[in-house]
């Protein structure tokens, strides 16, 4: 387990590829049960007051988005066999940007300094900045684009998970 943990960190220091993960679907099966799990966690810490339909529904908008347009540019560039090992680099550096950013959203949540709210609030725009580099890469090495255009592609998957979200779950 802690090779996986450490693969991932890797993966997330732009030192591994996604092609070192098995493309099994049992071992994206786990990956998405740990992500899910991970993600489920870290929204129930972070935002106790929201009711569990909201908090489901945010993570499945985001997995289901997220899946489906890597699928379909796998599938646009014929790499349509990379889906799952690019799809569990995904969620698995997802899972470790989660429980990275959880202790600054405590902050957030919790603090009442004004230079520490800043300083919180700066890391979280950084590891936003990071997570799309990772993403980006994580594209650029499973279906051969640019990492730039990798990083914009994962912008804009997260962006309309957003907008979708906050039409769909008001708050």
């Amino acid at each position: 387990m802690l090779q996986i943990v450490n693969f991932f960190w890797q993966l997330c220091l732009l030192r591994q590829s996604p092609e070192g993960l098995p493309s099994s679907r049992f071992s994206t099966g786990a990956i998405f049960i740990a992500y899910l799990g991970i993600a489920l966690g870290v929204v129930a810490l972070t935002r106790p007051d929201q009711p569990l339909l909201t908090v489901t529904g945010t993570i499945t908008i985001g997995i289901s988005l997220q899946a489906g347009v890597t699928l379909l540019l796998l599938q646009f560039k014929g790499y349509s066999h990379r889906f799952n090992a690019t799809w569990s680099a995904l969620l698995g550096t997802n899972a470790i940007m989660l429980l990275v950013l959880l202790p600054f959203n405590f902050i957030i949540l919790n603090s009442e300094s004004e230079s520490i709210l800043m300083f919180a609030d700066s890391a979280t725009w950084v590891c936003l900045g990071w997570w799309l580099a990772i993403a980006g890469y994580i594209y650029h090495k499973s279906m051969e684009v640019s990492i730039l255009q990798g990083s914009v592609i994962a912008f804009l998957i997260e962006f309309i998970g957003v907008i979708i979200a906050f039409n769909l779950f008001p708050r």
